[in-house]
């Protein structure tokens, strides 16, 4: 290996420490309620945020609107008593050999404690995140999230009596179009990878 292609080598590892990075701080700022800082982690050419049974939001604006207005409420303060534990699981990071774009593939459990039906729950989540980052200024963004939720279940019934509570989020956050990748448990459906198989290339 010369010394340009180990220079080559050193920027891809560096760049997939970071967009791991970004995305585990996505987890934190979500968990402590920072919506403006999560909104601030998406590039300003942003293609969508797609949420499960929600729909697509378009843009930097359907991104703001999601998270700033309808998740957290506009800014007003987030009930403490409303908890969110995001557990990235397994992250598969493959940047593009142009070194401007990346995709990402992480696997999440979430114990949450949320407001259902008027009533106080602890619930368990289950899903996947399919993204693709942006490099720009030299720092990586996000150019697309979809989170794909397998199950959404009170701690009490769990997934194989009630997969499904029902949408996740506020009714009142309108998308921009409707969600294309959506077959919770126990349908069989596998979110598709955003990579080929390392060995046979299919």
């Amino acid at each position: 290996m010369n010394l340009e292609e180990l220079e080559k080598q050193v920027t891809l590892m560096e760049d997939i420490q970071e967009i791991e990075t970004l995305q585990r701080r996505y987890a934190y700022y979500f968990d402590s309620h920072q919506w403006q800082n999560i909104v601030d982690l998406f590039s300003d050419s942003t293609e969508y945020v797609e949420l499960e049974s929600v729909g697509r939001f378009l843009g930097k604006e359907g991104v703001k609107r999601l998270y700033y207005d309808h998740v957290g409420r506009k800014g007003e303060p987030t009930p403490p008593w409303i908890l969110y534990l995001i557990l990235q699981i397994g992250g598969v990071v493959d940047v593009d050999p142009d070194g401007k774009t990346a995709y990402g593939r992480w696997q999440t459990l979430l114990p949450e404690v949320m407001p259902y039906a008027g009533i106080l729950r602890q619930q368990w989540l289950h899903g996947y995140y399919e993204n693709k980052y942006v490099k720009e200024g030299g720092r990586w963004m996000f150019s697309r999230l979809d989170w794909n939720v397998t199950f959404y279940t009170t701690y009490e019934n769990g997934w194989l009596i009630q997969p499904l509570l029902g949408s996740l989020w506020n009714p009142e956050a309108k998308a921009d179009a409707h969600s294309i990748n959506f077959y919770p448990y126990p349908s069989g459906y596998h979110f598709p990878y955003h990579y080929k198989h390392p060995i046979t290339g299919k």
